[in-house]
């Protein structure tokens, strides 16, 4: 369970929430830190979050998801493109190979794998819009009401 504490910031529809979070050590050596919607001041992040608790506007919250869901969300944004993109590069080199007067095979394989990848992000695109939203983003599931330590202030 990967859980983080933030201060609620806008309230969307049905039960959808901004969060802001401070950003931690980790953050800084995690190589999707670029694609965070960073907050403000660069040292703090924004995450939607399933409104589970019925926090309000300006309310400190723990936001948690599981490492199931992590972990699923991670294969499918980074792994599955590559994977089309090698499967894009393989089946032109193989097809470049076998009618070798026509297409430089190199060139199909870059052509093809570029094909691919783009292809495969929007099937990921297509495909995700039917999964409900709120399996997979993280949930707020307390409002902590415990002071603010210094060094965790907006």
């Amino acid at each position: 369970m990967i859980e983080e504490y933030g201060t609620i910031i806008e309230l969307k529809e049905q039960q959808i929430a901004v969060v802001e979070c401070i950003k931690h050590s980790a953050c800084h050596h995690c190589p999707s830190s670029g694609s965070c919607q960073l907050g403000d001041d660069k040292d703090s992040m924004r995450v939607e979050a399933f409104n589970q608790a019925g926090g309000k506007l300006n309310d400190r919250v723990k936001v948690v998801t599981t490492t199931r869901n992590f972990l699923q969300s991670s294969f499918l944004l980074y792994i599955v493109p590559i994977i089309g993109l090698l499967i894009g590069a393989i089946l032109g080199q193989t097809i470049g190979e076998r009618f070798p007067q026509q297409v430089d095979p190199s060139l199909l394989s870059a052509l093809s794998g570029a094909f691919f990848l783009v292809a495969t992000f929007l099937a990921i695109r297509f495909f995700t819009r039917s999964l409900k939203r709120e399996k997979f983003m993280p949930t707020i599931v307390a409002i902590d009401f415990r002071p603010l330590a210094e060094s965790e202030t907006l």
